[in-house]
């Protein structure tokens, strides 16, 4: 059974659209799992102790894959793409968090290694802002209340949408193996 998937990208050291670019790639190339869209880049402060600016954006995919399986292999494209797990909230090439599981059977994951919906997503406006960007209707499994929503009663943050040099355009036609 397939489920729509929406996993945010975090990035705040190097090339950090250039980190996204090659985790958007990587997650193209997953079995079982196709990219659906992407949304815009978005420019935001730290969560944690004090570190370079985020790049994030938000993916949306298709995947015939366990919540627990797709997470194994998101962190391995993260150590494939150079992170290392020094500090919490620290810097890091690549973060990349399952956010929302649109499945009805597996739209709330709780176990220790997973947490689905992810449980701060409700206050992180780096996280809302880009996920709004494909799917404002979406609802929180565990809130009752749409993206939109959510988005609309959090306070302001620092994100801003930042133009893209290489990241496709929100809507782009997907495969992107080419990237």
């Amino acid at each position: 059974m397939s489920a729509t998937v929406y996993v945010g990208l975090g990035s705040n050291e190097g090339d950090r659209e250039a980190h996204l670019v090659a985790a958007l790639s990587a997650m193209s190339r997953i079995d079982a799992v196709a990219v659906l869209g992407c949304s815009s880049l978005y420019d935001s402060a730290p969560v944690g102790p004090a570190q370079p600016r985020f790049l994030n954006a938000v993916v949306a995919l298709e995947s015939e894959l366990s919540p627990q399986r797709l997470l194994c292999i998101l962190q391995r494209i993260e150590q494939d793409l150079g992170r290392r797990r020094l500090q919490h909230w620290g810097p890091r090439t690549i973060d990349l968090d399952i956010l929302l599981w649109d499945e009805e059977e597996r739209s709330v994951v709780a176990d220790a290694n997973l947490q689905v919906p992810h449980l701060e997503l409700h206050k992180r406006r780096f996280a809302l802002e880009p996920l709004s960007e494909l799917a404002p209707r979406a609802r929180h499994p565990v809130l009752g209340v749409t993206v939109r929503e959510l988005l609309a009663k959090l306070a302001p943050q620092d994100v801003r949408k930042r133009e893209a040099l290489c990241w496709p355009d929100v809507g782009a036609r997907f495969p992107v193996h080419e990237l």
